[in-house]
């Protein structure tokens, strides 16, 4: 057999060597994989292995070739001497088996590697999350980061993420929240929700920066607050009507309860100097007991004045005929308790009147029922429906007091007509007092009413 002294300078030569040194890197890069990884002992031991051998091979080969010329030897030691004696194929093998060894160690490692739980495997992972994360000691010093963060970092600042302080202490400063969990928009108009929390780890304290994209929830978030506070504005205007409505309905309430009152002292007024007047035909009990209950009540000693009789009709004919006043009624009498009331209210808003001003003594109630086809039409014409509606100052209230009277588009209408004997108006009965509150009320209940002074006085109710 050829020595390996022997193929100096030759192409096997060559050969041997450079697969020597593609040996020795290979073993020397396994080597450091497994020290990387923390493998077992056994793994760790052929590593060494190889690594040994491959070494060992290639001082040997780069030995021979220093000292050794092609047909001439010059060892310094004698067991240069044997060691290149020793025939080539020899060392061939011992590159084979190095070779066969560091093919094994490549596989057990990448069998290794995915089948259990490396650190390249963790960073990888953490990498290639969709949130930004990151470990740092509570100086700053960043110990962990993946790619999201880095990013982020750049995006935010401008800046490589080497300092954990800075980037936080920009987050408090351009975001908005509190408590460790703050909101920071990007230029690209994207919102993340970055958070601080302590992470204990073998008994030494860790800060964790975690960074989650929000964008979609945060436009919800300021999309329900626009509308929240849409629904403030509306609730603050709605709580001002509702006072003002309040307001509202007591001044109305209070200028009624005058009215009534003006009205009751009145027909009380009225009936004592008709008593005065006309002893012989006037109950003095009923002058009596109406005069003591109005000042009893105008004292505060009663809750309501004098009313009469209980049924409204009754006690309105009672009260007109105890100021002087008589009453023909003809015609049904309605029924319900509404139209009642109206018509006792017409009864004695007239009947007063007819004292006062026309210095009559006999007031006429024509009661009919007429189909509501002609009492839409009558209630249509330009007088009627003038006289139908109270004064407003809003056009937009008269449409819309149409459309609240239903009454007049369902069933029969009852028409009441009031007439006395006394003398005719002088000019245009201008409705004031009693009347205008009659023409509201009468409204409310969705009828129609209006007076004329020519040729004669005359009151039309339709209900």
């Amino acid at each position: 057999m050829l020595e390996l002294s022997s193929i100096g300078d030759t192409a096997m030569w060559y050969a041997i060597c450079a697969l020597s040194c593609f040996l020795i890197a290979g073993a020397f890069a396994v080597l450091l994989r497994t020290l990387y990884d923390a493998r077992g002992k056994k793994q760790l031991g052929i590593a060494w292995l190889n690594m040994v051998l491959a070494f060992v091979e290639f001082t040997i080969l780069m030995d021979c070739a220093f000292y050794i010329r092609p047909g001439r030897w010059r060892p310094y030691f004698v067991f240069q001497e044997v060691l290149f004696s020793l025939p080539y194929i020899l060392y061939a093998g011992v590159e084979i088996l190095s070779c066969v060894l560091l093919l094994i160690c490549i596989r057990d490692g990448m069998l290794y590697r995915e089948k259990s739980l490396t650190q390249d495997a963790v960073r990888q992972a953490i990498d290639i999350l969709p949130e930004g994360i990151a470990i740092c000691d509570r100086d700053g010093t960043v110990r962990l980061s993946n790619l999201r963060i880095n990013r982020l970092c750049k995006a935010l600042t401008g800046e490589r993420f080497i300092d954990a302080s800075r980037l936080w202490s920009f987050i408090e400063e351009t975001g908005s929240g509190k408590n460790g969990q703050y909101i920071v928009l990007t230029r690209s108009k994207e919102a993340w929700l970055f958070e601080k929390t302590s992470l204990p780890v073998a008994g030494r304290e860790y800060e964790q920066i975690t960074a989650t994209e929000v964008t979609e929830r945060y436009s919800i978030i300021e999309i329900l607050k626009e509308k929240n506070e849409r629904l403030l504005d509306i609730q603050r205007r709605m709580k001002a009507v509702s006072e003002l409505s309040g307001d509202m309905f007591v001044a109305q309430e209070e200028a009624d309860a005058r009215a009534a009152l003006h009205n009751q002292l009145g027909q009380v007024l009225l009936m004592g100097r008709h008593y005065l007047l006309h002893r012989d035909v006037t109950d003095p009990k009923v002058v009596y007991a109406a005069t003591r209950q109005m000042n009893q009540f105008l004292l505060g000693e009663s809750e309501e004045p004098y009313q009469g009789e209980e049924d409204a009709v009754a006690s309105a004919v009672s009260m007109a005929n105890s100021i002087g006043v008589h009453v023909h009624i003809n015609g049904t009498i309605p029924t319900d308790s509404v139209s009642r009331a109206l018509l006792s209210q017409a009864i004695t808003e007239c009947a007063a009147n007819t004292v006062k001003h026309a210095e009559g003594d006999t007031i006429t109630i024509a009661i009919t029922e007429e189909a509501a086809h002609a009492a839409r039409e009558d209630a249509s014409g330009d007088t009627a429906e003038e006289a139908s509606q109270p004064a407003r100052e809003n056009p937009s209230e008269d449409a819309a007091g149409e459309r609240s009277q239903p009454a007049r588009e369902k069933g029969p209408s009852v028409r009441i007509e009031i007439r006395n004997n006394g003398k005719p108006p002088k000019g245009t009965i201008a409705e004031s007092g009693g009347l205008l509150t009659l023409h509201r009320r009468v409204a409310e209940a969705g009828g129609a009413m209006k007076v004329e002074s020519d040729p004669e006085f005359l009151l039309t109710v339709l209900l």
